[in-house]
């Protein structure tokens, strides 16, 4: 019986993808069974969604300590090869990574989606999508073969398009969707392309271990790098393909901002480091040198403009989401300068990039989820999310301002917390490039300048974004009505909370599980990233700060107990003789922003408008002309469209001659 009992468990453990899979599935039945009985549906549906996603961090989880999980082979197809899903080292660590943010946010959700109820929404539509979307995900990162990918990586863009449109009463919101639709089938193209390329130098195999084993030319090379480049950076929201990103993450629910810019941008990261690391194997065939400053030069440019564009946003959503291009600037960084360091055969410093990136990956997902779903904590109860109209939210939300304070000091990289760790790793990278060639040396130093502003202007964000609304007085009457949410909602946040400080305290277990990564990946220097990890003190920088606090509060008791035997009467903080204070004496966002934006008026008002937003730039060189072009093309390419089948079977026919063709000659 025993071992009956152990073998049955180990058969489990196996085929955990399996069985998250299928409970993703029953997830979306249950919506389906249960569509007119909401409260039932909600916790039937997101109920299975919880436990797909627990699942499915275990599975990540044990991928990366070595354990081997069955794939799930859906059917061998020979020009195709196998449709199926798998997990190894790379697919496990974003395995895990979505099973975590699916935990909590179907945690969250369960309490959340009653505001929209209220409005009148479908929660089974909403469970269905949530399931749908979470499914999605897992097998983008998990899929093994380039034709699962694409279907899946549209099946993600889908969801995620009808969950920004979730309120599709409200026109901003359909209009929000159908920029981010857009934008994402410009990616899908470009990875279309990139994996025929890859195809074709596989033998027209479109399994990714024929990519990973076959040998392709420089030009090939190129060609996947700048549309990998492309097709993955439009769906990460890198500069300057982002428009989409703070136009979308406001208007959708605040849940699904958590899902999409906590998680689904990293399956763009995952894409870009499983084509570039893994297909193009740069880490044994050192790459060219432009591929590494082109990548590192968008991180750069994504960094300092998404942090300068995040202080001129009075909105609490908006402001996160160009946080979420500035994040993934700083992962953008740190993979460019990887590849960067390999160009010039700097291995040891090459991994210790690679890991600051994965690192700060893993990290960005935590925190940008929690600072999320406090947002839509703050909107759900005080009914805006302008900054101006909040204020003294401390004394309404007492527990939510904590664990809101948490995110904020992460992603703003204060000790110990996570985004702190990963940063360090990242500035030590850069600066072991300074002893490289002179333009090596001189890519780093730069590096290292705009990084350094980047975190500064975190912070000055970061303290508007936490201290405007929590502290001071009222703004408007929004705030009278304000309280913390439901239990359930803030043991989420509270997990995410534990999260940032626990990824921050142990840099050297993060560390263990993400060296089998770099393994993988070929990456020669991974040993030493243990090591480096281990010199940052982060325990001790905790002790610390808990031991000042502690003193500090027990004097500040201590002094409060002799001010009321000294004067036992209540008398009002001084104010300049005005008797009455209100909201309106204070900092608004804009006046404590306006210091820094007058500053840097240069990157933040380029054409010329005093309120110019952070999209406006990029809409004008780039976009508009991209308009223009295509608005005088349509008369002509309207003829093509004559409602006759024959036209397009004939369309389809040169379409798969010239596909078949160009990868033959490939």
């Amino acid at each position: 019986m025993p071992i009956y009992a152990i073998t049955t468990v180990g058969g489990l453990i196996s085929n955990l993808l399996l069985v998250s899979i299928l409970l993703f599935t029953f997830g979306l039945a249950s919506a389906i069974l249960f569509w007119r009985q909401s409260s039932l549906c909600k916790k039937v549906s997101l109920g299975f969604s919880l436990l797909a996603s627990f699942t499915l961090l275990i599975a990540g989880v044990l991928a990366l300590f070595g354990m081997q999980i069955a794939p799930v082979v859906l059917a061998t197809i020979p020009p195709l090869g196998n449709l199926g899903f798998g997990i190894d080292a790379l697919s496990g660590f974003f395995a895990a990574l979505i099973g975590f943010g699916g935990i909590s946010i179907s945690l969250y959700s369960l309490g959340y989606i009653d505001e929209y109820k209220k409005k009148g929404y479908s929660t089974a539509k909403f469970a269905f999508l949530f399931n749908f979307f979470l499914l999605s995900m897992a097998a983008v990162v998990t899929a093994q073969n380039a034709f699962v990918f694409l279907v899946f990586w549209e099946l993600m863009a889908l969801s995620s398009y009808y969950l920004v449109s979730f309120e599709h009463k409200e026109e901003p919101s359909k209009n929000a969707g159908f920029i981010y639709l857009l934008m994402t089938h410009f990616g899908t193209a470009c990875l279309i392309i990139m994996y025929l390329i890859l195809a074709g130098g596989a033998g027209g195999s479109f399994d990714f271990s024929a990519f990973a084993n076959a040998t392709y030319l420089s030009v090939a090379k190129d060609a996947v790098f700048v549309l990998a480049l492309i097709g993955f950076g439009v769906k990460a929201g890198i500069m300057p393909f982002h428009i989409w990103l703070p136009i979308a993450h406001p208007k959708a629910p605040s849940n699904i901002s958590a899902l999409m810019s906590g998680i689904m941008l990293k399956t763009a990261i995952y894409g870009i480091v499983r084509v570039v690391f893994g297909f193009l194997a740069v880490g044994i065939a050192a790459p060219p040198m432009w591929w590494g400053v082109l990548l590192l030069g968008l991180g750069v440019i994504s960094a300092v403009l998404g942090v300068l564009y995040s202080l001129m946003e009075h909105d609490l959503k908006t402001l996160l989401a160009y946080h979420s291009i500035e994040n993934i600037g700083i992962i953008a960084i740190g993979l460019g300068a990887s590849i960067l360091f390999l160009s010039a055969g700097l291995e040891i410093i090459a991994a210790l990039a690679l890991f600051a990136a994965l690192y700060h990956t893993l990290n960005h997902s935590i925190f940008k989820s929690l600072l999320f779903t406090g947002a839509g904590s703050i909107i759900s109860s005080a009914h805006t999310g302008n900054i101006d109209q909040l204020g003294g939210l401390i004394k309404r939300m007492p527990i939510t301002a904590p664990l809101f304070f948490i995110g904020a000091a992460s992603i703003a990289a204060l000790p110990p917390l996570n985004g702190f760790v990963s940063e360090w790793l990242t500035f030590t990278a850069l600066l072991g490039g300074m002893g490289g060639s002179a333009a090596i040396s001189f890519s780093s130093a730069l590096a290292i300048i705009f990084l350094a502003l980047t975190s500064g202007l975190a912070v000055a964000a970061f303290v508007k974004a936490f201290g405007i609304p929590f502290l001071g007085a009222p703004r408007s009457k929004n705030v009278e009505s304000a309280k913390d949410p439901s239990n359930v909602m803030l043991a989420a946040m509270g997990i995410l909370a534990v999260a940032c400080i626990f990824t921050g305290l142990f840099p050297t277990t993060i560390a263990q599980l993400s060296i089998p990564i770099l393994v993988q990946l070929k990456m020669s220097g991974a040993a030493t990233i243990f090591y480096t990890a281990g010199t940052l003190p982060t325990l001790w920088i905790f002790a610390a700060l808990l031991i000042i606090t502690i003193v500090l509060l027990a004097f500040l008791r201590i002094l409060k107990k002799k001010t009321k035997t000294i004067s036992p009467d209540t008398i009002p903080t001084w104010d300049c003789g005005i008797p009455y204070t209100d909201g309106s004496m204070q900092y608004s966002a804009k006046g404590f922003s306006m210091p820094v934006i007058r500053t840097f008026g240069f990157a933040v008002g380029p054409l010329g408008k005093g309120n110019a937003y952070g999209h406006q730039f990029f809409e004008a060189v780039l976009y508009h002309p991209l308009e223009r072009v295509f608005l005088t093309i349509s008369p002509w390419s309207r003829k093509l469209h004559t409602g006759k089948l024959m036209h397009y079977l004939l369309y389809l026919l040169v379409t798969l001659i010239a596909v078949i063709s160009f990868a033959l000659i490939a």
